[in-house]
């Protein structure tokens, strides 16, 4: 086990929806810690040196396949899996009557469809290796529910239980799933609507910034969470308890 500063050192990390927000933090934080990381995204940009940006639609099963292929093809295998891809749409969310087919339908397909199709092709990956560490990120409104965000709470409400499922099946398999449910971070998606949780609620007096999810992330990548498997990590400022 490596107990240095660098704890990640000559591990592989592959990072959906790494190009922004919690991911691109996720994915720099990696760095920083040794890991070598395949940056996941509609968009990838340009990864930094000794990484890979990949281009990859979570909802689509042949993209997943194919980043995982280019992943390990560029380093040998993949050790960790960080799930960031994520959507919301607050303002056509709620209330239920007014939430349409296709805002459900998307959220649904991004947020749980999306986790389901990277944490499958992770655990084939996987399971031909002897180990590996599946992080997906669900919410704090996995627990609490939020008032008219129908389909977010829903989507994450999945992402949670089924890291749950997979924690218990793939135990065996030498695969750890653990869960991160932030609460309100900063990030471009939650911008537009941070007046709905502002930093006086929250007991520790301040919005989550996206590095504070990356270095959650990282220790559950990490080989210092060995015997950590199907827990939900919630990381929201005390809100849940507010």
């Amino acid at each position: 086990m490596n107990v240095s500063g660098d704890y990640l050192d000559g591990k592989v990390v592959l990072v959906t929806g790494g190009a922004s927000g919690i991911g691109r933090s996720v994915a720099e934080v990696c760095v920083e810690l040794g890991a070598r990381t395949a940056i996941c995204d509609l968009a990838p940009g340009e990864a930094p040196e000794g990484q890979v940006a990949l281009n990859c639609d979570v909802t689509d099963p042949a993209a997943v396949e194919r980043a995982f292929a280019a992943a390990r093809e560029a380093f040998g295998r993949v050790d960790a899996v960080v799930n960031c891809a994520g959507v919301w749409r607050p303002r056509s969310d709620g209330p239920i009557t007014a939430v349409s087919d296709e805002t459900w339908d998307r959220i649904i397909a991004v947020n749980l469809t999306g986790t389901f199709n990277v944490c499958r092709e992770a655990v084939r990956v996987m399971e031909t290796q002897g180990h590996g560490s599946i992080v997906t990120i669900a919410s704090v409104v996995a627990i609490t529910g939020w008032e008219k965000l129908n389909a977010y709470s829903a989507s994450k409400g999945g992402v949670l239980s089924l890291s749950r499922a997979l924690a218990i099946e793939c135990g065996p398999k030498n695969i750890r799933v653990n869960c991160i449910c932030p609460g309100v971070i900063e990030t471009p998606m939650t911008e537009k609507v941070l007046a709905y949780s502002q930093p006086d609620v929250l007991p520790i007096g301040r919005l989550g910034h996206p590095r504070d999810i990356a270095h959650t992330a990282a220790f559950l990548c990490s080989d210092r969470s060995g015997f950590t498997t199907a827990a939900t990590v919630v990381v929201d400022g005390g809100f849940s308890a507010a």
